[in-house]
């Protein structure tokens, strides 16, 4: 396990406050369980640190952390509280209208946002999920996210929760965080398991339609079309 020397204090701190609270552990038992979630849920999404707040979650230990002004996305573990950070849109959905179990109705938006580090998942509630600045962003642009909160999606990934608490806004700072064409990869170059991409291609042939329905009984509806990558062959894309 790799623990850079800036992080090194602070994760020492949490380990031993951990093992405090939860004297039958040995240091080498966590480390191993930090292991095994970094492989669950993908090495490329979380850090040793994020892990070890995930295990006290599990473990019902609450661990205290400084609350860094800002984050990034790699560092995100469940249930942070208040937290700010800058990313870039990768892709953003239309607000939908749900109802709950009590009958009553709500919207929500989801987006997905990256840095030079990692992905993440960003889910818009109620009002902010139809705020008139979010109609005009788009893929690339650079936003702020402020005193957001996070939860674990169905898979156990920690996603930026938005609600009215929070706020979102478009970002004019410089970054370093790397433009959508900057991280766009030809479609030739796509493998199976890839996620969270930005691709280009040429169109190849037409563009049709299809209606499905979901897991959930849920109607819905997709494009279908093939694009020609830089190699001269063709990929199916729905």
């Amino acid at each position: 396990m790799f623990v850079t020397e800036t992080d090194l204090s602070e994760f020492e701190t949490l380990m031993n406050k951990l093992l405090e609270q939860k004297p039958e552990l040995s240091k080498t038992n966590i480390e191993e369980r930090i292991k095994q979630k970094k492989e669950k849920i993908g090495a490329g999404y979380l850090t040793d640190q994020g892990a070890l707040f995930l295990i006290a979650s599990d473990l019902g230990v609450s661990l205290s952390e400084p609350l860094k002004v800002e984050m990034s996305l790699k560092d995100l573990f469940v249930g942070a509280k208040e937290i700010s950070l800058e990313s870039r849109i990768l892709s953003l959905a239309p607000a939908k209208q749900y109802t709950r179990k009590d009958g009553s109705p709500f919207l929500l938006r989801t987006m997905t946002v990256y840095d030079n580090d990692s992905t993440a998942s960003v889910k818009l509630w109620d009002e902010k999920a139809s705020l008139p600045e979010i109609e005009d962003m788009k893929p690339g642009d650079l936003i702020k996210i402020i005193k957001a909160y996070v939860k674990s999606d169905l898979n156990g990934k920690p996603t930026i929760n938005i609600g009215s608490g929070s706020h979102i806004e478009p970002s004019h700072n410089e970054s370093d965080i790397r433009s959508i064409d900057d991280i766009t990869v030809d479609v030739s170059k796509v493998k199976e398991g890839d996620t969270d991409l930005a691709v280009s291609g040429k169109i190849d042939g037409m563009i049709s339609s299809m209606e499905f329905t979901n897991s959930r009984g849920q109607p819905g509806k997709a494009l279908r079309l093939r694009l020609k990558g830089d190699d001269g062959n063709s990929i199916r894309v729905v």
